[in-house]
This record gives C-alpha cells, structure tokens and sequence, in this order.
C-alpha cells in the first residue's frame, strides 16, 4: 500500500477506499452481526431489519424469557428524537391496550437510544399482503379489528396519522396491532403530520392541516382497498408516478389534486364477495371530502357493524321469512282443503238428494205411464174379443154395402172410447178409436172422421209393426201385428202435439188368425209447467221415428211456446241425442245425468247444466217378460237453481276465509317485523326498543365496544396546546417488525 491509497499487484494498481467509504463499509459489515448497543437484561437474538432511524433486533428477556423487538435509533438526530418521543409518549397512552403493540422500557441516555416492544412473530399486514392474497372475510375481519384498534386509541385521544399495512403487525393469532405512533397527534394538537402517499387523506397532505379524526377513517379505508385489490386507492392512476417529483410542498400539492379530481376507485367492486353495503363502506372512507366522510373510525365500526349484522341477519331473515311463508300455505292448503272438501261435500249432498228425488219423480211417472200402457193394451184385448167386433172386421169390403153395420161398428167405438177415457187422467185419454180390416182398409173411427172411412190404412205401422209406415201404394199389407203394440211417434195437424197408437188383432176364434186391428190413438200432450217450475219430466222416444232417428223428445214444457210461435211448416225436431248415446256406451248407468243438456232449453237457459234421471217406461205387469215401449221418462233440474244454496255457502265461506286470510297474511308480516325489530341493533324508534327489551335483548346504541362510542365526539379541529414539526414520509413501506423503526 503506497500513500497515494493504491496497491500494486502483479505489476497493475487496484484502488483502495478512503476514510469515509471505510467507515461506510465497516458499518454494513458488522449490520447484522452485532447490535449497536447491549441491552442489560436482554440476549439479543438476530437482526430484523433496518429504517429511517435506525434497525431492529430480537431480544429474549433473560428473567422471562419472553421475546421482544428492540428498536435502535441509530441514526439519532433532533428530527429523529422528537419522533422517538413522540412515539414513546403514545405508546404510554396506550400501555396494557391489546390492539397496540406494547413499550416495556426505553433507553432514553443510551447511545443510540432504543425501545423495547413486543415482538410479532407474523411480521406485519403489509408482509401478509405481498405473499398472499387473502379472502374477502379476512379482509373483513381484518378491517374490523384495525377500526376498534383505532377506535381504541381515539378513546385516549390519539390520531395514528400514518396508517398503512406496514404499520399494522400481527400477533401469533394473526390479530392486527397498530405500532409505528411517530406521526400519531393527541387530538388536541395542531401541528400536522404527514402519512404516507396513497394512505393519507388528501387534507392532511397540508403542512398547515389541523390533525383530524377522519384522516384515521380516510386511512382504513385505503387499507382495506389495499387488502381487497392489491394496491391503495388511486396509485395506479394516470399521473400518481408525478407526485414524487419536486419540492415536498408540490409533492403534496399534486397529491392532493389527485385524490380531489380522480374519479371513484371501482377496483373493489369487481372482487368476488364484495357486495354493494360493504363497498358503500370503502366509498365512503375514501370520500375526498372530509365532509362526507366518516366522522371517526368508531362510525365506521357501527357501519360494518351494521352492515355484518345484515349480512348474517339476511339468511336468518330470508329463512324466517320462508318458514312464515310455508306456514302460511301450510295453512292456507288446509283451510283451502277444509274447504273445499265441506262445499264438495254439501254440493254431493245436493246434487245426491236431487237425484234421488228426481229418480223418484221419474220411476212414478214412468211406472204410471206404463201401467196406463199395460192398461190400454187390456182393454184393447178385451174389446177385441168381441164377436161382433169380429164380424164386423171379417166382413172386409163387404161393409162397405152395409151403412147400418158402419154405423153400429162407429157407435161401438164411440161407446168404448168414452167408457175407457174415465179410467185415464187428463191429458192421458184417448183422442180416437179405430178399427181395421185384414186388408188395411179403415172400418170405424170414433169420433167418425167420414173422409178416412174405408181408406186404405195397412200401410202404417200401428197395423204392420215394422216401426216404420210404408208407402201407401204398398198393397197389400207386407205385415200385421200378432200381439200388442205401439207405434212410432206421428205429429197431429190438428193439434200439433205428437200422438201414438196403441193396437192389438182381432183374432177369429175358429182359425186363430187375425181378422183386424183395433186401435187407439193417444195424444201426448204437453205438461204445462212453465219455465219457473225447478222440476219437471220430459218424454222421450228412443225407438227410431219416421225419419230413423232416436232420440225424439215428444214432450217438453218449453214446445208448448215453441210450437205455439212457429209455422206448420218449420215445426222443429228436438233429439235427445246425448241421452242416447249414453244409454248405448254406458248401458250400467245411464239414467243419472248430472251434467245434461237439455236441447229444447231456450236463452238464457241453453248454455245451463241440469241435473236429470231418466227412467225407461217398461211394461211389466201381466206379462211373462217386461215389455219396453222404448218411451223415456226424463225428470231434470237446473243445476245453478239446486245449487244455489251451496253456492250461496261457498260465496259466504270464500269471504270469510278472504278475511281469515288476509288475517293471517297480516298476523304474519307483524310476526316476521317483529323479528326483524327485534334483530335490529340500531334501537332507533321506541317500537323497536320495547320489542328488544321485551325479547332480553340489549337496546345500546353503542357498537360493540362499549363506550368506545364517545370517540365520535372528536372535534375536527381544536385549539392547540402544543406544537411539532411534521415528519415527511415517502412510498417506501418497510417490512415485518421494521414497521416501528
């Protein structure tokens, strides 16, 4: 070494270092190896990392053996003291709080001095955060303990100032610890205190700014931003790498322009979880303007508070709501079942009993009418036996010569006609006897219609019992009947109702072949009851008529007025056929119709249902197998006029239970709003403090910190007692437990 500091080696000079970059060298040499002091009591352990203002150690306490950070400020200055001071001064404040790193002692006359604090083994937030990406509900759990924390230290009157990831540590349970109170102001004081870009308000940006509770509120706000996207709010933003340049005051200048012009940050919203309560908190943490801020972090707490509370209470309600809703239907399916089951139930009971009166209407009836056949046909046998009847027929075209033997054979006629006509009810009586020779050829009528006597007859089917009337040239007769019969249906001119004919042969005793035909026509009037009447029986023929159909209603009370208001020409043909139809696929149980259309039924009863029995008319009496005349007795009812009464219950039952309903809906909604009043934290209305106090439940409007809430009486400005001189601070944010140094 030569004393111009060079070396020479193997024939070339090397620099050497002079005193000053030695004395630099020596010192990064042993950092990391030997503290810069010893602390009595303690056994230092390793080297965390350096600041600012100085390193930080690990330290076991040799009596304890509890480990321990040990701050150094190394490089010791008036700046730098007052700022260990002022730290030191809070941390007293602050002594025994769980949510600030703790001081255990300091050596103010060492050189350099130092503190000792607790040790956080997890390092800092801002560690967290650059090696991983935590969930939503770690952020908010994180969120929440750092604004009680904060909460906490405005309760003893201090102002962070400084809040950043880097300035939050965590214990061994990963709860967050506020340390690094350098900036911290008592919110007495006036001096400002700057933080660091991106984390401060842009108010407190002002070397001239009054230390404010809501720079804290602004703080929290951009650490929670941080720990959801990755970044501080608006550090990303087109001219955020200019703030850095020039003089501290442009620095700040352009800071604050930032913040005020730059348009809401958004990042946060699109993060998985982030619903929009939680993202009305961030937004209004990060109000540039402290007027639409927060007040301090303990309105904060009370709106996550808040904001959590519904979050849980949501599903709690949603199910409450649910299981309300459920029971109501619940309900609402059994009383709906209930009744419909009672208005089914009367409405069977009704149309049952009608049915059944309406078949016994109809089995009377038709028993009567067949009786009355079975009657006519005796009677008609028992005339027909008659030798002079016989002769009388046997004589064939003689009688035409014979006026005397027409004349006794019509008033033989007449004679019976009004003999029988007393055995039968009005309406049932016979409108003319006649009697028929062999040959088809009328022989007597009563009452006598002069015209018709010895005209040709054979051709009809009350002579032929075919069913059906066949030509007039037909001669002579294709058929005659061998025992009793009745023809089809025929409609009279005279009195335009539909009549039949009931005939037997006259059979000569000696041959045992028939002679003739005697025979009685009966009108099948009307039965005049009005369309008032609830019941009433309707006549239908199902054999085939003239044109071969089935199903003729020969008597209806409407065709009184429909036959009354029309031509002879344009008299209308009504058809059961439904009737019918029902009698051919469901021959088991055909007579009960509880939903028939009556075809004859006029406006406004055309479109109605009614409840009718069909009853056949069979002749049974007397003969060795029952007869069908193939007439239908059809007793019906309208069935809005049966029902009418159920109608009028089921109307009166609806409206009850509209009523009962409605009842239960709003006994329901007071049950789920009392829920939701009980479950209210909030205990703004008296309604809602009664309900809570009724439940047991606590009715504070205080957070869940108890008095903390006196914090939110912090004025944003008050007079000054002491002074200071602001700390300016940078981007960089240290590592681990050198967020104290």
């Amino acid at each position: 070494m030569n004393l111009h500091g060079a070396v020479v080696i193997d024939g070339g000079q090397t620099p050497v270092m002079g005193d000053s970059d030695r004395d630099a060298a020596r010192e990064l040499s042993l950092r990391g190896v030997t503290p810069p002091v010893k602390v009595p009591g303690y056994e230092q352990e390793q080297f965390l990392g350096h600041g600012a203002y100085g390193e930080v150690w690990t330290a076991v306490n040799r009596n304890s053996g509890r480990r321990v950070a040990i701050k150094y400020f190394t490089r010791r200055g008036g700046l730098d003291w007052s700022a260990l001071a002022r730290e030191v001064e809070k941390l007293r404040y602050l002594f025994s709080d769980r949510y600030v790193v703790q001081l255990f002692e300091v050596g103010w006359e060492s050189d350099p001095p130092y503190y000792v604090m607790e040790f956080m083994e997890n390092g800092s937030l801002e560690d967290l955060l650059q090696t991983h990406r935590i969930s939503v509900h770690e952020a908010v759990n994180l969120f929440r303990e750092i604004a009680v924390a904060l909460v906490h230290a405005h309760d003893k009157g201090i102002l962070h100032c400084d809040l950043k990831p880097a300035n939050v540590l965590l214990d061994h349970d990963r709860k967050p610890r506020l340390a690094d109170f350098g900036q911290s102001r008592l919110t007495n004081e006036m001096s400002p205190a700057l933080g660091t870009l991106f984390y401060m308000a842009p108010e407190q940006a002002d070397l001239s700014a009054t230390p404010d509770a809501r720079w804290d509120v602004y703080a929290l706000g951009a650490v929670m931003y941080r720990m959801l996207v990755g970044e501080p709010p608006h550090r990303s933003d087109i001219g955020a790498a200019t703030i850095t340049s020039g003089t501290l005051d442009e620095q700040l200048t352009a800071y604050r322009k930032l913040i005020v012009s730059a348009s809401t940050p958004k990042a946060h919203r699109k993060v998985p979880g982030v619903d929009s309560g939680l993202t009305s908190i961030i937004d209004k943490c990060l109000e540039p303007s402290p007027a639409k801020r927060f007040p301090n972090p303990q309105a904060v707490l009370t709106a996550l508070d808040a904001w959590s509370l519904r979050r849980t209470r949501c599903p709690i309600l949603w199910l409450t709501g649910l299981i309300f809703a459920l029971l109501f239907f619940v309900m609402a399916a059994i009383g709906a079942y209930v009744f419909w089951t009672s208005v089914n139930t009367a409405e069977r009971e009704v149309i049952d009993r009608t049915l059944e009166a309406n078949s016994f209407a109809a089995r009377a009836e038709a028993q009567q009418m067949a009786l009355e056949t079975e009657h006519r046909w005796r009677v008609l046998e028992f005339e027909a036996a008659d030798p002079r009847l016989r002769d009388w027929l046997a004589a064939g075209p003689a009688l035409e010569n014979q006026p005397d033997a027409v004349r006794a054979l019509d008033a033989w006629l007449a004679e019976r006609r009004e003999k029988y006509n007393h055995d039968f009810r009005k309406g049932a009586q016979a409108s003319l006897w006649l009697a028929v020779d062999r040959g088809g050829f009328n022989r007597g009528m009563a009452p006598p219609f002069p015209r018709f006597r010895h005209k040709y007859f054979g051709f009809r089917d009350y002579f032929t019992g075919l069913g059906r009337n066949e030509d007039e040239s037909v001669q002579p007769p294709p058929a005659i009947i061998s025992g009793p019969h009745r023809s089809i249906v025929y409609r009279r001119k005279s009195t335009r109702t539909w009549a039949t004919t009931f005939s037997v042969p006259v059979s000569s005793p000696d041959t045992g072949k028939p002679v003739g035909v005697l025979a009685m026509s009966v009108d099948l009037d009307q039965v005049e009851q009005g369309e008032g009447s609830k019941r009433f029986s309707v006549l239908v023929d199902t054999r085939p008529d003239g044109n071969g159909k089935r199903g003729l209603i020969v008597r209806h009370p409407y065709m009184s007025k429909l036959t009354d208001d029309t031509d002879d020409e344009d008299l209308p043909l009504y058809y059961a056929d439904e009737l019918v139809k029902l009698a051919d696929t469901r021959p088991e149980n055909w007579q009960r119709l509880e939903d028939y259309r009556d075809p004859v039924a006029r406006e406004p009863f055309s479109q109605h249902a009614w409840l009718a029995f069909a009853e056949p008319v069979v002749v049974r009496a007397g003969r060795e197998r029952p007869v069908d005349t193939g007439f239908v007795i059809v007793v019906q009812e309208q069935r809005d006029e049966v029902l009418h009464p159920v109608n009028e219950l089921e109307w009166r039952l609806s409206y009850g239970a509209m009523i009962a309903a409605g009842f239960l809906v709003v006994l329901i909604a007071l049950m789920w709003a009392g829920v939701v009043l009980v479950m209210d934290t909030s205990a703004r209305s008296p309604v809602t403090r009664l309900l809570r106090r009724w439940a047991g439940l606590p009715t504070s409007t205080t957070g869940t910190v108890g008095t903390i809430a006196a914090s939110s009486s912090f004025p944003s400005s008050v007079t000054a007692i002491g002074g200071g001189t602001p700390t300016p601070r940078g981007k960089s944010e240290g590592r681990g437990q050198r967020g104290n140094q």
